[in-house]
Parts: structure tokens; C-alpha cells; sequence
């Protein structure tokens, strides 16, 4: 199911292929369209011979696109590869696990924030385990027991 579509009908329909996860480098794009909008503002003030007080307003432009390039990292963990390196991580055999990207720090570095069940009907224990996304190192663990319902 995960791989089929809802038409406008709301019926199932045509398999729209597995999900991808975008990559945080394409950061890199705003980045530089940022700078050309810098470039190009810069050099239409500097043409017209307003005061060149204006070129400040170009300043904040230019150190957004830096920040963007900076923090436009290759993710090199994949989320299906962060789960795998989740689970023989785990203190307990992992039955299923889900993923989602996040970010630490002033640079946006991609993590893997990964939840994990321990295997069988009614999983006794779940761990909650961040991975670097760029290394595939385990930041850190939490690990607990699920109460029976």
C-alpha cells in the first residue's frame, strides 16, 4: 500500500514508485541563486550611481547565501541504512523501526532520529537512536520498557 496512489476518487490506483528522501545538498542551489541576486544587486547599484549606502542592503543577501552553501551537506545515511545501524544498536532484537531526518546545530547537519520496537505481537521495548546522517555514527540512545496494555 505504501507504494500506491489515491486517485482524485479516492480509489487506489497506480504505483507511484518507493518514497526519496530529498537530499540536503541541494541547499547549495538557493545558496548561489542568493549570490547571483547579490551580484546582480550590487552591480545595478553601483551602475546607477545611487548612494552607495544601498550596497549594505546587499550584505544580509550575501551572508544568507554563504550560510546556505555552508549547510548544504551530502547526506550520505540513507533512512532505510539508519534503521539497519538503529537496530544493531539496540540492546533488544528490533522487530520494526521508522526513521525521520532532522538537523542539529548552527549549520543544519542532517540527523537520523530513529525508533526502534523490540520484535513480537506486543513490543516490550522501544529505544529512540540519533544518527549522524553524513557518518553513520550513533549520537546517542534511549532506551525503554513499553508497559503492557
Amino acid at each position: 500500500m505504501a507504494e500506491e496512489a489515491l486517485d482524485a476518487g479516492g480509489q487506489i490506483g497506480e504505483p507511484v514508485g518507493p518514497f526519496r528522501v530529498l537530499d540536503t545538498a541541494t541547499r547549495r542551489r538557493a545558496g548561489l541563486v542568493y549570490l547571483i541576486v547579490a551580484v546582480l544587486a550590487a552591480g545595478l547599484i553601483l551602475a546607477t550611481g545611487v548612494d552607495g549606502m544601498w550596497l549594505t542592503a546587499v550584505f544580509p543577501i550575501v551572508l544568507l547565501a554563504v550560510f546556505q552553501i555552508a549547510g548544504g551537506w551530502k547526506l550520505r545515511v540513507t533512512d532505510m541504512e539508519a534503521i539497519d545501524i538503529a537496530s544493531r544498536n539496540a540492546s533488544f532484537e528490533v522487530g520494526h523501526g521508522s526513521g525521520t531526518l532532522g538537523f542539529r546545530g548552527w549549520l543544519a547537519k542532517p540527523v537520523w532520529q530513529v525508533l526502534v520496537f523490540a520484535a513480537g505481537p506486543s513490543p516490550d521495548h522501544q529505544a529512540l537512536i540519533t544518527i549522524d546522517g553524513l557518518t553513520g555514527e550513533v549520537l546517542g540512545s534511549y532506551e525503554e520498557e513499553v508497559p503492557a496494555p
